[in-house]
C-alpha cells in the first residue's frame, strides 16, 4: 500500500513538473526580447549566377531580375553595396504604416496623387489615427546604397538614405496588416472614393504582406531564428516557412518556383536565391561584409607580425651561437 502511494505521489510530481516546465517554456518563448545587432559596416552584394532561360521559363517571359533590384541586377558579375550609417528609436502609427509599408508598391509620382485622391475623401492622417490608434515600436536605420552595376561605384551612392526598418516585436506586423486591410475595406466601400482608385487597392494576405516587405527594407533583430519563426507565425503565412535565419518562400509564376532569402549577422540582407520546380538554381546573389574583411586582414596582418618577430629572434640567437 506504500508502494502504491509512493509511486502516485511521484507520478503526480512529475506530472506537476512537465507541467511546469511547458509553462515555464511557453512564457519564456512568448516574451523573448529582440535585440537589434545593426552596426556601422559595408556590405558587398554579387550577382553570381543568373540564368535569363531558366527565369523567363520559370517566372515570367517578360520579366528579369531587374524587377526586384535597382541597377543592373541580370548581369552576372554585377555588384552592389550597403553601407549602414546610422540608426534610432521610431514610432510609427498606423497612418505612417500604412503609407510606408502597406503602400509602398506605388511609384512617387502615383502614390502623392493617390494619397491626394485619399485625403481629399476624408483618410487624412488624423481620422485614421483616431480610428486606429495601434502604434508600433521600431528601430529605423539609414543606409547608403549603391545599385547592381557591372563597372566600377560611382563616388556618390544611388541613394544615400536608404531605410532600415525592424520593428521591435514582429507580431505588431499581423496588427499592420490587419489594420491595413480594414482601412482598405472602407476605401472600397466608400462611394465617395473614385473606382478607377479603387482598382488599385485589395486586401493583402499574409504571405503577400510578408513578400512586399522583404522588398521594402525588411529587417530582423536577433535572435534571427526566433524572430523569422515568429513573424511568420504571426501573419498566418501558408507559403512561407523558416529554417535557420532564411525565409523559403513557395511562389508561383510560369511554373511553381522558390526564393530564399537569408539574413546575416546584422539582420540585413546576405543572399538571395531562386530554384526552380526541380530545385535548380536560375539566380543567386551572395554578400560580403567589410567588418569580417577588417578583422581578417587585422588578424593576418597580425599573425605576419608575430612571425616577422620570431624569425629575428631566432636568426638572433643563432648568430649569437
Amino acid at each position: 500500500m506504500i508502494k502504491k502511494k509512493m509511486s502516485l505521489n511521484l507520478l503526480s510530481l512529475s506530472l506537476l513538473g512537465i507541467i511546469f516546465f511547458g509553462f515555464l517554456s511557453t512564457a519564456v518563448s512568448a516574451s523573448t526580447i529582440y535585440q537589434l545587432g545593426l552596426a556601422k559596416s559595408t556590405n558587398e552584394y554579387t550577382v553570381i549566377q543568373y540564368d535569363d532561360d531558366g527565369w523567363k521559363a520559370t517566372i515570367n517571359p517578360a520579366s528579369n531580375p531587374k524587377e526586384y533590384f535597382e541597377g543592373d541586377a541580370n548581369v552576372t558579375g554585377a555588384k552592389s553595396k550597403q553601407t549602414i550609417t546610422w540608426w534610432f528609436d521610431q514610432t510609427y502609427t498606423t497612418y505612417y504604416a500604412l503609407l510606408s509599408l502597406y503602400f509602398s508598391i506605388f511609384e512617387y509620382v502615383a502614390w502623392n496623387t493617390f494619397l491626394g485622391n485619399l485625403t481629399a475623401a476624408g483618410y487624412n492622417e488624423t481620422t485614421i489615427n483616431d480610428n486606429y490608434t495601434n502604434t508600433y515600436k521600431a528601430w529605423y536605420g539609414v543606409s547608403a546604397e549603391w545599385w547592381f552595376t557591372d563597372g566600377e561605384f560611382e563616388e556618390k551612392p544611388d541613394n544615400n538614405a536608404s531605410r532600415i526598418i525592424i520593428m521591435k516585436d514582429p507580431s505588431n506586423f499581423k496588427l499592420i496588416l490587419d489594420d491595413c486591410n480594414s482601412i482598405i475595406e472602407d476605401i472600397l466601400s466608400d462611394p465617395k472614393i473614385d473606382t478607377n482608385l479603387k482598382f488599385l487597392l485589395s486586401n493583402k494576405t499574409g504571405d503577400e504582406f510578408l513578400w512586399q516587405l522583404a522588398f521594402n527594407d525588411l529587417a530582423i533583430a536577433e535572435p534571427h531564428g526566433n524572430y523569422l519563426e515568429s513573424l511568420v507565425s504571426e501573419l498566418g503565412c501558408q507559403n512561407t516557412s523558416v529554417i535557420g535565419s532564411t525565409l523559403i518562400i513557395e511562389r508561383f509564376g510560369i511554373t511553381n518556383y522558390t526564393v530564399e532569402i537569408s539574413y546575416g549577422e546584422r539582420g540585413v540582407m546576405s543572399s538571395f536565391t531562386v530554384k526552380d520546380i526541380s530545385g535548380e538554381v536560375i539566380y543567386k546573389i551572395t554578400s560580403s561584409n567589410s567588418e569580417w574583411l577588417f578583422y581578417l586582414i587585422l588578424i593576418i596582418a597580425s599573425a605576419v607580425s608575430v612571425a616577422l618577430v620570431v624569425f629575428v629572434v631566432v636568426r638572433g640567437r643563432k648568430r649569437k651561437r
